[in-house]
């Protein structure tokens, strides 16, 4: 069987195939895309001689390079002269302190058996992605006028694989015109600050953010506290030069001490976004219901305050500190459900309200919303939890079975996968979005409606407005 070869920018790779026929699919694994020191700019990966061994193998998998993509896109090239398929370019989540393209939950084969091209973008994290330097201008720097924004190394890693993506994909018969760029949790926020930024606005066209998560650090104060935090911890100015020159481990032990002390938020992450400079593109959101409530420590407070029937009120400081407005308090801790309020406050204000705030500030009408909802099915409950939908999306519920539990509860791969199950009412949905039409209900504009995907193997159904008490408690960009 003859290896596929890509050409890229800085040579040629060898990938591999799987399966054969028109369901063939050639992966593409770890290509090298930039290149940089750990607190430097990005630079295109230098060229090598010959043919680059980019084939899905252990070694490949195991490097999980910053600076590299992963690419699948159906194999038969022989039928895709001028052909235009749509790009799914992925930015993978993990609080911008980890996560990897590679992980076996974006394994891309599935959606590029559908007609697309799906690569995986990695880009740099924790301090070296996105801790803000002293050199760094925070009141005048936003990324919008062609400057870099505080701590947006890891936002200039993405803008570079995606200008990577141009210049390599019409090769596998992919369409440089028809670029959806997507994301979930960390990844979805930044979507969303990729949104906001100039620089990328002929990068890609369309938008997919699943429940983003962005860093609740204040422009003013927010990103001084955050500095003063990395020079307590890591005792040296916050200089490239002088961070450089530290120990890889010190950097990683004085990191985990950030994590602790920024515990209720993101240690780090990208500058505040502008939503009001939102680029026109079309939108597709989605949220997960209850994104937090099963978490480790939010769980066990809620069960121990609904066991002793307390009143949400016992957690009404920590509502605060979690973002809930001082005004909006009252209202919110009657809101909240009183049996699990913490987890449920933690994923509506550090997961939810953001989504509410893309939505509104969303321009254009090519905008549309949905929801993933849980509830009682014959396995038992069953919670639509953060990162539960990603198996859906990528068709891997046999990846990890006991994550794919965790996340999606006892019987997900009978209960979701399989022909009309909800995974491959979600993944028809996002297919037909990136080719270039709805995913197959009526846009945001139409009273806020939203189309919820049932978790339990009941029917979806569509919705109006859920969102609409963190919309008006809480703010939302």
């Amino acid at each position: 069987m003859v290896s596929p070869v890509l050409d890229t920018p800085s040579g040629r790779v060898s990938g591999s195939l799987r399966g054969s026929g028109p369901d063939a699919v050639a992966v593409f694994r770890a290509v090298p895309v930039t290149t940089s020191s750990p607190f430097g700019d990005p630079e295109p990966a230098a060229p090598w001689p010959g043919v680059l061994d980019c084939t899905d193998s252990r070694e490949r998998r195991a490097l999980r390079g910053d600076g590299t993509v992963t690419v699948f896109a159906p194999a038969d090239r022989a039928d895709l002269a001028g052909a235009s398929l749509p790009v799914i370019a992925w930015v993978h989540g993990g609080r911008y302190e980890e996560g990897h393209g590679d992980d076996g939950w974006y394994d891309g084969t599935t959606l590029a058996r559908s007609g697309c091209i799906v690569v995986t973008l990695n880009y740099r994290k924790r301090f070296a992605g996105f801790l803000p330097l002293d050199t760094d201008d925070t009141d005048e720097s936003d990324g919008t006028d062609g400057t870099e924004g505080p701590g947006s190394r890891g936002v200039a890693d993405l803008r570079h694989a995606l200008q990577w993506v141009q210049e390599t994909v019409a090769g596998l018969g992919g369409d440089p015109d028809n670029v959806t760029l997507a994301g979930q949790s960390a990844g979805g926020g930044l979507v969303t600050a990729l949104l906001a930024d100039r620089r990328a606005d002929l990068l890609f066209h369309r938008a997919l953010v699943l429940s983003p998560g962005l860093p609740r650090i204040s422009a003013r104060t927010g990103w001084r506290v955050r500095r003063a935090l990395a020079r307590l911890f890591l005792r040296t100015p916050l200089t490239r030069t002088r961070l450089e020159a530290l120990p890889a481990r010190r950097r990683a032990a004085a990191y985990r001490w950030m994590a602790r002390a920024c515990a209720a938020d993101c240690a780090v992450g990208p500058g505040p976004v502008d939503f009001d400079a939102l680029r026109e593109v079309p939108l597709l959101v989605s949220t997960m219901q209850d994104e937090f409530v099963r978490f480790p420590g939010v769980h066990q407070l809620d069960r121990v305050l609904h066991r002793l029937h307390l009143s949400p009120w016992w957690v009404a400081p920590g509502m605060l500190v979690l973002g809930v407005p001082w005004r909006s308090l009252r209202r919110w801790v009657r809101s909240v459900d009183r049996a699990r309020p913490t987890g449920q406050t933690v994923g509506d204000t550090m997961i939810r309200r953001w989504a509410a705030g893309l939505l509104e500030h969303a321009r254009g009408t090519d905008v549309w919303a949905c929801e993933f909802r849980g509830g009682d099915s014959p396995a038992g409950r069953v919670d639509a939890l953060h990162c539960g939908e990603l198996p859906l999306l990528f068709d891997t519920l046999q990846v990890g079975k006991n994550l794919v539990r965790a996340f999606c509860g006892p019987g997900a791969q009978e209960r979701l996968g399989g022909p009309g199950g909800a995974g491959e009412r979600f993944r028809t949905a996002v297919v037909a979005f990136v080719h270039g039409a709805g995913p197959g209900w009526e846009p945001y504009r139409h009273g806020r409606a939203t189309h919820v995907f049932d978790l339990t193997g009941g029917a979806d159904r569509d919705v109006t407005d859920p969102l609409r008490e963190i919309r008006t408690l809480l703010p939302v960009g």
